[in-house]
């Protein structure tokens, strides 16, 4: 990448105090974390792996995006320029986290069953992707998603890949309407002038970790984890 082409982790790095909801989702996922060693693929700007080596993991993440990586070490973070289906590493995991990644990847198959090598006998992996393939719009093609998923969708794909459920959910019904009007006016996610409001942004947050200890059934993005099961040969 050379270093005049723009980096999406340099605009969540500036907006990181105030971003309600990479907050929230990033204390949803840390709650499904065990073991001790992990592996956050998709690092982003590193806020997620940050958390974790202060609450004693020890953390390895990759990110495609070489400033991502740039900014994750300054963090502290055990970080390197990867896709996950080039990743050579030999090391094997307790637990891997796939938070909004899985819908950039074409072959995601592929790279569940990557996944699926990586992990310690019984690991798991969390993940988090955005639902309603229906919602599919200019705003995802901007970020280079693939796809959305359902409820089926991802199930399926999980257990073709060798993995066993433990817990789903759909989050952020809050943002629903939102992506509706989104879907049907063609225009962009106001994500970052709403970062960029500090009272907003907080009662966002405020409203989201309410609405996430309640609603399980609907919203714009699904979490879920999954343990690690022995594929037939």
């Amino acid at each position: 990448m050379g270093e005049n082409v723009h980096s999406h982790a340099e605009d969540l790095e500036r907006i990181e105090e105030s971003d309600f909801w990479s907050k929230v989702k990033a204390k949803l996922i840390l709650r499904l974390v065990e073991g001790k060693h992990v592996f956050d693929v998709g690092c982003g700007s590193g806020r997620l792996s940050k958390m974790l080596l202060d609450q004693g993991f020890t953390v390895v993440a990759i990110d495609t995006d070489p400033k991502a990586v740039e900014i994750a070490k300054k963090k502290g973070i055990t970080a390197y320029v990867s896709d996950i289906n080039d990743w050579s590493g030999e090391e094997k995991f307790d637990c891997i986290i796939l938070g909004d990644v899985l819908e950039h990847i074409q072959d995601d198959k592929a790279a569940l069953r990557k996944i699926h090598s990586m992990l310690m006998p019984n690991g798991c992996i969390v993940v988090n992707v955005p639902a309603y393939q229906a919602l599919f719009s200019k705003h995802d093609f901007a970020l280079g998603h693939k796809r959305r998923y359902s409820n089926k969708d991802l199930k399926g794909k999980l257990g073709d890949s060798g993995f066993k459920i433990e817990y789903f959910r759909h989050w952020n019904l809050l943002a629903l309407p939102i992506a509706v009007g989104i879907k049907l006016s063609r225009k962009d996610y106001p994500h970052e002038e709403v970062a960029s409001n500090k009272f907003l942004s907080n009662l966002l947050e405020k409203w989201l970790i309410a609405e996430s200890k309640i609603n399980y059934l609907f919203g714009i993005s699904i979490l879920c984890k999954a343990r690690k099961i022995e594929l037939d040969a």
